[in-house]
């Protein structure tokens, strides 16, 4: 048997299943270090399948909020590219738009559902969010987090909130929230060249 020295208070380490009733008495035995191990490797494994499965980049609210309040160019391509690689694949395209999951990104303190730009034959460059919130709830969380006014307008498509910037805010019948910037008559001029979004 092994020798311990009544000195030290460390508990004996069973190496081999030389010393049974010690080890099992210690829950140290070969077998138990084994089912630790393997408990331990399928705790790691449930902490990465809970993970998100993309990762969004740490500039990507900077980018998508300067952009949400026309504060900065844009190209179709840029931004279609953009969401492809840190949003996955497109889930649709619907009203001259491209939509992809957004991931629960936090834009201006909203939790938004999705992310949409324009498609390559669209009338206008247009990026936006759908925020599962009525909005006037979202109008309210923007100006407060993000420092900016919006405005009731009365359009012939109903009431709209805009920007000094001419950013959006539009409910939807559903009690949710379009949040967009949109840029008409720019001919192809950042079509052609893409163009990342300027500060």
């Amino acid at each position: 048997m092994r020798y311990i020295s009544p000195s030290t208070a460390l508990q004996p380490v069973c190496a081999t299943a030389a010393e049974p009733a010690v080890c099992r008495r210690l829950g140290r035995s070969p077998r138990h270090r084994l089912i630790i191990a393997r408990l331990t490797a399928l705790g790691a494994l449930t902490v990465l399948a809970a993970a998100p499965a993309w990762a969004l980049p740490t500039d990507f609210n900077d980018k998508v909020e300067s952009a949400l309040l026309c504060r900065s160019d844009w190209s179709t391509a840029f931004w279609q590219s953009y969401f492809d690689k840190h949003l996955q694949t497109s889930i649709r395209d619907w009203g001259e738009a491209r939509w992809w999951n957004s991931q629960g990104a936090q834009l201006g303190g909203a939790s938004t559902v999705e992310v949409f730009a324009n498609v390559d034959t669209s009338r206008a460059l247009m990026l936006g969010v759908l925020i599962a919130q009525p909005v006037e709830e979202v109008k309210r969380t923007l100006e407060q987090n993000l420092k900016v006014a919006f405005k009731p307008v009365q359009t012939v498509d109903g009431l709209r909130y805009v920007s000094d910037t001419l950013s959006v805010l539009v409910g939807t019948t559903n009690q949710q929230t379009k949040w967009y910037c949109a840029k008409w008559n720019l001919g192809n001029r950042e079509r052609v060249q893409p163009l990342a979004p300027q500060y």
